[in-house]
């Protein structure tokens, strides 16, 4: 029967009384109201079978209008499309379905077919019909459908189901990667073949991810596909769009014709892990081991050879055979692209370590280390920070292991959370240097905030961890750098000139082909010096830092402190942290005198905003620093009136500026509701004998300590290795294979993620570790004009005493947008950072643990400075902050952002989850470059560009694999003839349309595809009942 004469055929069998199978015809949909689009929808009641979006950001005052329901295909996941729907105004509301057994469902039986998947689906959207159904009080709201593959099914059944049961109907549908569900995927020799062999069905379409596959899973849902219907079985009462991949038939077309490679089985000597390697009959055994040799090894130096499926040594000289045991590598699921000299990380401190990690989790292991301390740790750590000295954020967001990638190697789990391996040592509470006697943390037994020996400990705990020592040179200098070759060349290398430090100062050189340096910004003191110095006959002395700077470094703990009276000059973040050193040795009185009293922040604020997925408001935290500013009293003020803030008359649009990072901790506000800390808004103008002379006049009298916290400079020696005239971005004079990263000062921001440096550091180690291990999108990134059009910093206009390398946070911003828009997929290695940074906290910092610790710390404050610090007859301050207070943050968060967080945290469901899916979107973007990686190596020199081996014998194995157990053509590997489609067009009602769409792309691909929805979010919002609630007057 010619698809054009079902119409005819139905309204004959009618006539004639035959109504089986044409229930859904005889079933008219209700004149429902017409919706009032100036009313909002509430959000989608959500479930396991409706899951939220990973943390999308939500407008509070949005108001929704369009509601669409997504229904994925075989194999797929609710995760996998969230990110993409985030594309639709946000007067639309999007969910998608999840099937049992699938995503956060894994647990759950699968459906046992289609009718009992369709009937789930509609349990899990029937809440949000009954708010939209006749009488609902938001009746007649639009809806629509997305579907692809199997989704398309779903679609079907559950449209015949929702007109029978609501008399409605979607406003729109779209279908894609399926032809009419009375057509079945498979073939009958396929549906066979899925029963007695199922991998070989899977593997058909799924050859290039195979082996990352649920194959279970997978055999399953392939049935589904075969679950046909009544070509009768529902008529859609509304337009359809239907979407078909244009690559499908050029893969199919690749497939049928004669490739010119063949495969050669490798397979690695003692394993079962095999790869696929596209082969020319006359490419030889030793161009072959050099490529992967090139693509795999571990290290440069590691000898790769070939041995024949009997175990005797292929010669260098003979043709690859098709199957080939390999001697000499680990595993295929390592790709790197492997540069001709190693690559050199300068700087062993927290982002020095950071970037080693990133390569060793991915055994890319031709690295060379190079550092002038005798330990790891950095010159902040080492150097500029005091034994006193602690980490001020929560150090959830300060660890080394802050990273997706370290939840899955390593001692593997969130951070140095309970229960890591030997990681957790260092959220404990520690005696030793910089603890109190009785060791930190208050008697909580922990301590979330280590000290100078803690940090340091877990920076050296880490390298070991990850097993970097072996390739890292300590106690060396880098005194030259010599670029060997053209700059611009791809061929050019450096040569660096390095000096062991000590007696014996010995050179040598090293060649290397990348290089990060790690330079620092915490190192060399603002010297100062203020006439009268020499008069005051108090301790005068640097508040950071290291004698050898040329400066005397304070001294807190040696007894001259207790019952003094200090100044603290300057208001940074060290400068926060030499308050705490004061009080904590017995000083009676400290002043701050600065320009302007720059924002601190307290801990439980900071804790809440490295736990918070998406940012958090600038007005909202504000609002959480209240409380103890008021604590602290008039002398610290109201935070609102900080020159830092620039809010509206509303405080609905705040945003906070100012040329120091927040100083971070509690301890200021306990020592200023004390009288013990006191701001002076001044300058010091000079010394005398005991006095400090403010600008103003006014004088401090009976001072025993100057303390001097004016600002810390990078190394000027950077700027003269690198002979460096300028920045763009991260790269030295516009050299992308010579990155250097140092701390940006200032803040300026609406909304906050972290004040701390992890979150930051491992998005870039992420990024450039993408961008070295895939320089072709660099080359076009360059060659589409990107280094043109990145802004270029040069020496600083407000702090020209900062060496070039050293930016503020305004230039890094701005250049970060600028790479990213031409390099977008090196975003991708960050993959889900928000509900990770969520999972992270909680774990390293559960809410009732920070919370004691936090009140605990704070009465040792109170009780010490009552007993120390001349504060004995005034009564206790109470801590300003109670836990029902902090978890109602949580609730306005919910409300404010639209994004669902607890007190509790995440479900270790949920973090375990996060971990597998982290772990296989990690591998899926190290294997994916293994074909480009191939054609960089010039294992086939004669291929022409756009030349894929990888695609021809993957599209030829395709072919082979799929041709007669589709519903296509027996010589056909198409899931299904392109004339099917058509058939769509027969279950569309004469009033409305099926608009057939054909997108570049493979059908499988086409919810990913920007192309689908390009056409798909105008076609949806073009329906009719789709209004865009702020065209319409209130």
């Amino acid at each position: 029967m010619d698809f054009d004469d079902l119409d005819d055929a139905i309204e004959q069998r009618l006539a004639e009384g035959d109504t089986t199978g044409l229930e859904d015809f005889m079933k008219t949909k209700k004149d429902l109201k017409e919706f009032d689009a100036t009313k909002s929808l509430p959000p989608l009641p959500r479930g396991k079978a409706l899951p939220a979006p990973s943390w999308e950001t939500n407008d509070p005052d949005k108001k929704i209008s369009l509601r669409v329901f997504v229904f994925y295909g075989p194999g797929d996941k609710a995760d996998d499309l969230h990110a993409v729907l985030a594309g639709f105004p946000k007067y639309v509301e999007t969910g998608v379905y999840e099937w049992p057994g699938h995503g956060e469902r894994r647990e759950e039986a699968p459906a046992p077919d289609l009718e009992a998947l369709a009937q789930d689906a509609l349990e899990a959207i029937a809440p949000a019909l009954d708010q939209v159904c006749e009488g609902a009080e938001f009746e007649g709201a639009p809806f629509a459908f997305i579907g692809r593959s199997v989704g398309c099914q779903i679609i079907t059944v559950l449209s015949k189901a929702i007109l029978v049961k609501y008399g409605m109907v979607p406003c729109g549908v779209i279908m894609a990667d399926r032809a009419p569900p009375h057509i079945p995927l498979l073939s009958a020799e396929g549906q066979d073949l899925l029963k007695t062999d199922p991998d070989k069905v899977v593997k058909a379409f799924n050859y290039e991810q195979f082996e990352m596959i649920d194959r279970n899973m997978w055999s399953n849902d392939l049935q589904y596909a075969s679950d046909t219907r009544d070509p009768f079985f529902h008529k859609f009462d509304c337009n359809v769009m239907v979407l078909k991949g244009k690559q499908d038939v050029k893969v199919d077309e690749l497939g049928k014709a004669q490739s010119k490679y063949k495969t050669s089985t490798l397979r690695i000597k003692g394993s079962t892990e095999t790869f696929i390697m596209p082969v020319l009959p006359q490419t030889k055994v030793g161009a072959l081991t050099d490529t992967i040799a090139s693509v795999f090894a571990y290290r440069q130096s590691v000898k790769v050879s070939a041995l024949a499926s009997d175990g005797k040594a292929l010669e260098g000289n003979a043709t690859v055979p098709d199957t080939v045991l390999i001697e000499g590598l680990v595993d295929f699921q390592h790709p790197r692209y492997t540069w001709p000299h190693p690559t050199c990380i300068i700087g062993t401190g927290f982002c020095g370590t950071k970037m080693a990690m990133m390569y060793m989790v991915h055994k890319n292991e031709n690295l060379v280390m190079i550092d002038r301390h005798d330990q790891a740790g950095g010159d902040a750590w080492l150097g500029a920070a005091t034994k006193h000295s602690r980490v001020q954020t929560d150090f959830g967001a300060f660890n080394v292991w802050f990273g997706q990638e370290y939840t899955w190697t390593g001692d593997a789990g969130y951070g140095a959370a309970p229960g890591v391996g030997g990681r957790e040592q260092f959220i404990k509470s520690f005696k030793g240097p910089g603890a109190p006697p009785e060791g930190s943390g208050a008697g909580t037994g922990v301590d979330y905030n280590p000290v100078r020996a803690q940090v340091i400990g877990s920076i050296q705990y880490a390298r070991k961890e990850y097993k970097m020592e072996e390739l890292t040179k300590y106690e060396t200098d880098i005194v030259g750098l010599k670029i060997v070759g053209d700059p611009e060349a791809d061929d050019r290398y450096y040569e660096l000139t390095t000096k062991k430090l000590g007696p014996t100062g010995t050179e040598g050189t090293c060649k290397v082909s990348v290089i990060y340096h790690f330079a620092g910004a915490y190192d060399i003191n603002r010297i100062i010096d203020y006439p009268g110095e020499d008069t005051f006959g108090g301790q005068i002395g640097y508040g950071m830092g290291h004698k050898d700077q040329g400066c005397t470094v304070f001294v807190w703990d040696d007894g001259r402190m207790q019952g003094s009276r200090a100044a603290i000059l300057g208001n940074g973040a060290f400068a926060v942290e030499n308050v705490r050193s004061c009080a904590e040795n017995g000083a009676h009185k400290v002043y701050v005198v600065t320009r302007r009293k720059s924002l601190l922040c307290p801990r439980l604020p900071c804790w809440f905003c490295h736990q918070g997925p998406a940012p958090t408001p600038a007005g909202f935290l504000l609002e959480m620093f209240e409380p103890m500013y008021k604590c602290g009293g008039e002398n610290v003020g109201d935070p609102w009136e900080y020159y830092a803030v620039n809010a509206n008359a509303t405080r609905t649009d705040v945003t906070i500026r100012q040329s120091s990072r927040f100083g971070i901790g509690d301890v200021s506000f306990v020592c200023a509701a004390y009288g013990i800390l006191e701001y002076k808004i001044d300058t010091l103008a000079k010394c005398s004998p005991k006095t400090l002379h403010l600008t103003s006049g006014e004088k401090l009298e009976d001072m025993h300590h100057i303390c001097k916290a004016l600002g810390l400079l990078g190394d000027p020696r950077v700027d003269k290795l690198h002979n460096m005239t300028h920045r763009l971005g991260n790269m030295v004079n516009g050299d992308w294979r010579r990155v250097i990263f140092a701390d940006a000062t200032g803040m300026d921001a609406k909304r906050f993620t972290t004040f701390s440096a992890g979150p930051g550091a491992s998005g870039m180690t992420q990024q450039w570790y993408y961008i070295h291990n895939h320089p072709w999108e660099m080359r076009e990134a360059i060659k589409q004009g990107m280094m043109k059009l990145m802004p270029v910093h040069k020496i600083s206009n407000t702090q020209p005493d900062q060496p070039v390398y050293m930016t503020n946070v305004q230039y890094e911003m701005a250049a970060g947008v600028m790479m990213s828009s031409f390099l977008p997929l090196s975003m991708r290695p960050a993959g889900e950072e928000a509900p990770f940074k969520y999972c992270l906290v909680h774990s390293m910092h559960p809410i009732d643990k920070y919370f004691e610790y936090c009140e605990a710390d704070w009465n040792r404050y109170v009780e010490m400075f009552k007993k120390h610090n001349g504060c004995a007859g005034k009564p206790d301050v109470k801590y300003p902050y109670t836990k029902e207070q902090v978890k109602s943050w949580f609730e306005k968060y919910t409300q404010q952002l639209g994004i669902p967080i607890v007190p509790e945290g995440p479900t270790e469901a949920f973090k375990k989850g996060l971990v597998e899916r982290s772990r296989k979107h990690d591998l899926s973007l190290q294997l994916e470059m293994i074909p480009q990686l191939v054609r960089e190596c010039k294992l086939f020199p004669s291929s022409k560009d756009g030349d894929d081996p990888f695609a021809s014998i993957s599209a030829s194995y395709i072919y082979q694999g799929k041709k007669g157990i589709t519903a296509s053509d027996p010589n056909s590997a198409l899931d299904y003839d392109e004339s099917t489609y058509e058939a769509w067009k027969q279950a569309v009602a004469m009033e409305y349309t099926c608009d057939i769409q054909v997108i570049d792309c493979k059908s499988k691909e086409l919810l990913t595809n920007e192309t689908t929805w390009a056409k798909s979010i105008p076609f949806l919002l073009g329906q009719k009942g789709v209004i865009d609630p702020s065209t319409v007057d209130a």
